[in-house]
């Protein structure tokens, strides 16, 4: 696991978070009728209006089924992990960023694997999965992290004027692979308004980090690819040779 040199926080750089994303509605595809076989026009046209019927009410409950998202949750001091253990054994999705870290315990030097974003963990899930279990009995030091809401005029939307922060699933992804890479000289920053080198997005198309996306910038004087996870911080690889990235338009 990588050895992030930098400070965690969560403190800073705050964004409004995303909006959730919508539930598709699946269309159902309906079959020519046929008038033959003993099956009259009369009877078929009955059929047709009564599988329209079922179709607009399929279609409606298709939109009103929740999508999983990925949330941001807080947990109390150091129970993040007691979280993740919880979720998962519900077969809830969850992912815990980890890092290494030098530690004298006893006079002695060890490494420990401790969170890279302390007392947060993500989960992929729906509101309504979360609402069993936020707060409540073994998950009573477990809460979503809230960001505000407002409507374009400004005015706060609800009743505090807050909901839940959703991380878009590409930045989710991204930030998945990028942990998965064992590389000491990867950063994160915890800052959500990361300043770019340029805006040119691009793509990386060899080495460990190969399909990574993101912002080209320069740490250490190195060429890096920083890409930013909404209201929580950029992550930055490692040094990346300029010949392995390849402009997105």
């Amino acid at each position: 696991m990588p050895n992030n040199k930098r400070p965690v926080s969560l403190f800073k750089g705050q964004n409004k978070g995303v909006n959730s994303p919508k539930s598709g509605i699946q269309n159902v595809a309906m079959s020519p009728y046929k008038i033959h076989n003993g099956v009259t026009p009369t009877y078929v046209s009955k059929l047709s209006a009564k599988c329209s019927t079922d179709n607009i009410k399929t279609a409606s409950s298709a939109a009103n089924v929740e999508e999983a998202v990925w949330f941001l949750m807080r947990a109390a001091y150091g129970q993040e992990k007691k979280a993740k253990d919880f979720l998962e054994a519900k077969g809830i999705e969850v992912f815990l960023p980890v890092q290494d870290k030098c530690i004298v315990q006893n006079g002695k030097r060890k490494n420990k694997q401790v969170s890279l974003i302390p007392n947060f963990l993500f989960v992929k899930s729906t509101e309504a999965e979360m609402k069993k279990y936020v707060g409540k009995g073994e998950l009573g030091f477990f809460h979503h992290y809230y960001v505000p809401y407002r409507d374009e005029t400004g005015r706060m939307v609800g009743r505090k004027g807050i909901k839940p922060l959703v991380i878009p699933a590409k930045q989710m992804n991204f930030f998945i692979k990028w942990n998965a890479v064992e590389e000491e000289d990867k950063l994160f920053v915890p800052d959500a308004k990361f300043k770019f080198t340029k805006d040119d997005k691009v793509k990386i198309v060899r080495g460990k980090f190969v399909g990574f996306e993101g912002k080209v910038c320069r740490i250490k004087g190195q060429t890096r690819v920083g890409l930013i996870i909404e209201g929580v911080g950029t992550i930055i690889t490692a040094y990346i040779p300029k010949d392995y990235l390849e402009k997105m338009c």
